[in-house]
């Protein structure tokens, strides 16, 4: 833990000044870079010097205009947002081009620009303000893609209206009408992409909807209540994909960017917005961080890695640059609120959740077992960045197991197929697992999938959530024969000597149990063999070592019908769910209910 338990404000402040101090030692007075690794991204290294420069603003500018941070903390940012932004200087931070990494970037000086309007903007004299303005000005004379990045363009038209700087009122008008197409029912969005529904939705389109209505309510009286009844109605079911330990489950891409997960709690108290009440979101936004305090997520200088749990480049995306995961300081923007509202006054409370709902929106059931598991069972989503197959497109995610991605090309080991079918060819040791669908389904009691994994192989995989259990069921056509893999959930080992950890023993199955909790796999038809895998290491998000129990079988061309049971939970379970296949349907039946999934 780097600091002590984030019980108030005092002690959130506290963890705040323990994740920036480690990077005053990367300073040059007036350079607006911050060299912090070696790594690379797709964008230059100067950009991405920049990028963790300017991230560091979503939390130091509003604490600065609030008073938190004196003009002695603010002075190094200060200078090297005049020096960055004049180009006679050699600090300068250049032009932009179409789709330019540092239009991300911007708002977070935009934003900073309007909380500290009175200690920073309002001292400048009429060259440095030209020189802010002409250099964020260029976003509007470049191409932004069609997604997010639409609200940067936004939230730098905003300040030039709150500093009394000419705005692009057309772009902004067309900007925030292109957003409203992305909304979806029940407060919900897409990232541009209709098959993505991310984190990007809460801490990105939802967290710069609230700034906008924050700083524009008497301007665009209406847009800005649309955000915020949006916001309202998404907190609703956002709040099923944290646990009662804090922890949020890992799914889709960016994941670097760690407790950012929490940035919508905290830009709903920021903006006054109570989507939930004050208590159960000081709840969200605590227990997270601490949950985050548990793990080394931190380089032995302190500077926050590239990873999620632990330092880890497998996960990455080619944008991820070693100052790129301070987009998490986003989530710091609540300390932004005057210590007098009623956020930090409040007891923190636990929400009330049911056992598993169904996010139609999303496309996705989530579960929450006892509260210290949620599973996310989604279908049909799909992002064509790195690691896609395994970020968006398993059959299950898990806060308390995470999920793992591939290491390499050969083998089991390599692939670290959990939650997942992997299919190779008769005498290959190339595996593949399901990528984008061909078609999907959800109901509120399975999620369907059809996919095909090779020519001339279809499949149909049907996933019943059943608390701590799920059943998975696979019909398989195909022309080819092939070696066919089911894996469950990961867990932790100490380390990959297989020998040195053997499963349990379970009826029909196996088991494995850790200091994290027990997982099972349960042949209930079709299988000929069960087997402990120890993929390479790394591959695991939270976990640098883990098992996964895996069921396989070898086919000949044909046509077949496999079902597994899977468990992730605590104690090892006492009971089975019932599965009953009589050639036209499966009825699979778990405390007192049957579920039945025609054929």
């Amino acid at each position: 833990m780097i600091g002590e338990k984030i019980t108030d404000r005092e002690s959130l402040l506290a963890y705040f000044d323990a994740l920036l101090a480690p990077t005053k030692k990367y300073r040059q007075t007036g350079n607006g870079r911050l060299n912090l690794g070696s790594s690379a991204t797709h964008y230059s290294d100067d950009e991405a010097q920049i990028e963790g420069f300017l991230r560091q603003l979503w939390a130091v500018g509003p604490l600065y205009g609030q008073g938190i941070l004196t003009d002695s903390d603010f002075k190094y940012y200060r200078q090297a947002i005049l020096d960055g932004v004049n180009p006679q200087h050699q600090y300068y931070w250049g032009q932009i081009t179409d789709y330019d990494q540092l239009i991300v970037e911007m708002a977070a000086l935009a934003v900073t620009l309007i909380e500290t309007k009175v200690r920073f903007w309002d001292t400048l004299n009429k060259r440095q303000q030209n020189n802010i303005y002409h250099w964020l000005n260029q976003v509007n004379s470049v191409g932004v893609w069609e997604n997010n990045w639409r609200f940067f363009r936004i939230l730098v038209n905003v300040a030039f209206i709150k500093l009394g700087q000419p705005a692009d009122h057309k772009r902004l008008v067309a900007d925030l009408e292109l957003i409203d197409t992305m909304a979806l029912p029940d407060g919900w969005y897409f990232d541009g992409n209709p098959r993505q529904m991310d984190y990007y939705i809460p801490w990105a389109m939802h967290f710069y909807g609230l700034l906008y209505a924050h700083y524009m309510a008497k301007e665009d009286p209406e847009h800005s209540a649309q955000f915020v009844g949006r916001a309202k109605a998404f907190a609703q079911s956002f709040q099923y994909w944290f646990d009662r330990n804090g922890a949020a489950v890992p799914f889709g891409r960016s994941l670097t960017y760690r407790f950012a997960q929490a940035a919508f709690w905290s830009v709903c108290v920021f903006t006054n917005v109570e989507a939930l009440p004050w208590g159960q979101m000081k709840s969200l936004i605590f227990n997270h961080l601490n949950y985050w305090q548990t793990l080394p997520i931190t380089k032995p200088d302190g500077v926050l890695s590239i990873g999620y749990g632990y330092e880890n480049l497998y996960m990455s995306e080619h944008y991820n640059g070693p100052g790129s995961p301070y987009w998490s300081f986003k989530t710091f923007i609540v300390l932004a609120v005057p210590a007098d509202h009623p956020f930090w006054a409040a007891p923190m409370t636990q929400p009330k959740r049911a056992a598993r709902i169904q996010i139609a929106p999303a496309k996705m059931l989530v579960t929450n077992q006892g509260g210290t598991n949620v599973m996310l069972y989604p279908s049909g989503q799909y992002s064509s960045q790195a690691h896609s197959d395994e970020k968006y497109s398993k059959f299950v995610y898990s806060s308390r197991f995470a999920f793992s991605v591939g290491t390499g090309r050969h083998g089991l080991e390599d692939g670290a197929f959990d939650s997942v079918l992997a299919v190779a060819e008769d005498q290959s040791d190339l595996f593949v697992a399901k990528g984008k669908n061909l078609a999907s389904k959800v109901t509120t009691d399975w999620v369907q999938h059809t996919w095909s994994p090779l020519p001339n192989v279809g499949i149909v995989s049907t996933i019943i959530p059943l608390g701590e259990w799920h059943v998975r069921i696979h019909q398989i056509v195909t022309q080819r024969a092939l070696q066919v893999a089911d894996g469950g959930f990961s867990n932790l080992v100490p380390d990959s000597h297989a020998d040195s950890h053997p499963a349990l023993d379970y009826p029909g199955g196996l088991a494995f149990q850790s200091s994290i909790g027990t997982t099972a796999i349960v042949n209930m038809l079709g299988y000929k063999k069960l087997q402990a895998v120890f993929p390479s290491p790394n591959s695991n998000l939270v976990y640098s070592h883990t098992v996964i129990l895996t069921t396989t079988v070898a086919l000949s061309p044909g046509t077949y019908l496999l079902i597994s049971a899977h468990y992730g939970g605590t104690d090892l379970p006492l009971a089975t769910p019932d599965v009953d296949y009589d050639g036209k349907q499966v009825t699979v039946g778990w405390a007192g209910k049957d579920v039945v999934v025609p054929l």
